[in-house]
């Protein structure tokens, strides 16, 4: 009677290849559970109501000045009533203001308030102490590899979304 044989494939590391996909997937679930912390922590990090994309909104209004709704949508990757909705949320805490040009007034600009910018700086410096306590006890090799491999992953989901459409 002959026994029935497992050829397992070999990769260049000497791995088999269903011990590299276990890998990467636990790979993928480490990643996911620090992502999901890292979001809950930076998402309460000033105010337990803002949200995520409110966040990034300020971000972008701090660095580039007012812009319009159409914009915001855009880099957020959401529709306009959704953008119209987080800045509604922004404006009545007093973080953002709606502001229309003398040059065009059918357009309706939306900007960082000075309370907002002050909201922006303490979340960047929460943020700060944040992303040292996730890096701390990494060597600068380590760190320089998994930059390496972050660009990477962020390249190869950019190609991703890229193929999609």
């Amino acid at each position: 009677m002959l026994k029935a044989l497992t050829i397992k494939t070999m990769n260049k590391r000497g791995g088999t290849v269903k011990a590299m996909k276990e890998e990467r997937d636990e790979l993928s679930r480490q990643l996911s559970i620090m992502m999901r912390k890292f979001v809950i922590s930076y998402g309460k990090i000033i105010d337990a109501d803002l949200s995520g994309s409110q966040v990034y909104i300020l971000e972008i209004l701090a660095e580039e000045g007012a812009v319009k709704s159409s914009y915001l949508a855009e880099r957020l990757s959401i529709t306009l009533p959704a953008v119209t909705n987080l800045a509604n949320k922004l404006v009545s805490k007093g973080y953002i203001e709606r502001q229309i040009p003398e040059s065009d007034r059918r357009v309706t600009l939306l900007a960082i308030t000075p309370m907002g910018q002050e909201i922006h700086e303490a979340i960047n410096q929460r943020y700060s102490s944040l992303t040292d306590a996730i890096w701390s006890g990494f060597s600068d090799e380590e760190i320089s590899r998994l930059l390496g491999s972050y660009k990477r992953m962020v390249k190869n989901l950019e190609e991703h979304e890229q193929s999609k459409e």
